[in-house]
This record gives structure tokens, C-alpha cells and sequence, in this order.
């Protein structure tokens, strides 16, 4: 085995730890698209599989299984409202801290789940998407963002009487 096939290997475990680790931080987890992680398993999966058929080497078919595990590293990917900021993507670490929010915005259409954008230095962040009751993500972000921060409520009710 070489250098380079340790370094990958070594890499793929300290991804994998950040990743898990930075996932444990989240407290309101935002709504995950499970048609895009089974693409990404699949993808993985073909990947290693094709390594072990095409490589004669051991080094090429470790190099191979790594990669893989790369490539699955993308389902691990998470967003959502940690306990000091927004994470709006897992490999931020800073993310958008809770005190440099000017104001959030909350939509919620019948039967879907809520939609969160939020606005810093005038400028529009990524919408979030949540499946947790707006009164749960009311009161969390009451809590952690700065005093006065508005928080904008839009329910949207089809009324067909």
C-alpha cells in the first residue's frame, strides 16, 4: 500500500468524523431530499463495485473503495439550526451565526413543509425547508436570535368553501 493510498484512507475517516460530528450539532434538522441520497449510495456502490472488477492491484482496489466512500460522504450532508448558528452546509464550519441575522421569514404552505429564509447584511440567505411544527421552530428561534431580530410568519391556506 502507498503513501498516497493512506493519506486517501486517512482523509476518508477524518471527512467521515467531521461530518458525523457536525451533524450531531444540529438541533432542528432541515428536510433531507431522499431521491438525491439514494442516487448517491447507488453511485458509491457502482463505484466500488467497478474498482474491485477492473483493478488487478490490491493498492488500486483500496484506492477504489475509498473512493466510493467519498462519493458517499455526500449523503451525510446536513443543514439545519445548530444551538449557536445556521448551518447551511456542512462543511461551513463558522456557519451564520445567530447574531448577524436581520430578520427571518417563515412560509408555510397547507401540507408542505415550512420554508425558512433569513436575511444578513441586507442580503438573502439559502432557503431551508423544516418538517417540525412552526410553533417548535417559532419558539427555538426566539430564543437564539438576537433581542428584536423579526420573524416574519407566512401561512398560506387554500380556503375552497
Amino acid at each position: 500500500m502507498t503513501g498516497l493510498t493512506l493519506l486517501m484512507a486517512l482523509f476518508t475517516i477524518v471527512l467521515f468524523l467531521f461530518l458525523i460530528l457536525s451533524r450531531r450539532e444540529i438541533l432542528l434538522l432541515a428536510k433531507e431530499r431522499p431521491v438525491s441520497k439514494i442516487a448517491i449510495v447507488i453511485f458509491s456502490l457502482v463505484i466500488i463495485v467497478a474498482m474491485f472488477l477492473n483493478d488487478d492491484t490490491l493498492d488500486h482496489r483500496i484506492r477504489g473503495v475509498i473512493s466510493g466512500f467519498i462519493f458517499l460522504s455526500f449523503a451525510l450532508d446536513s443543514k439545519g439550526l445548530a444551538d449557536d448558528r445556521i448551518i447551511i452546509h456542512p462543511m461551513n464550519i463558522k456557519g451564520i451565526v445567530y447574531q448577524d441575522i436581520e430578520r427571518i421569514v417563515l412560509f408555510q404552505e397547507e401540507g408542505q413543509p415550512i420554508k425558512m429564509n433569513y436575511f444578513r447584511r441586507g442580503i438573502r440567505g439559502p432557503l431551508l425547508k423544516f418538517k417540525q411544527p412552526m410553533a417548535e421552530i417559532v419558539v427555538f428561534l426566539s430564543e437564539h436570535l438576537a433581542e428584536g431580530t423579526p420573524i416574519d410568519i407566512l401561512v398560506d391556506q387554500d380556503d375552497q368553501s
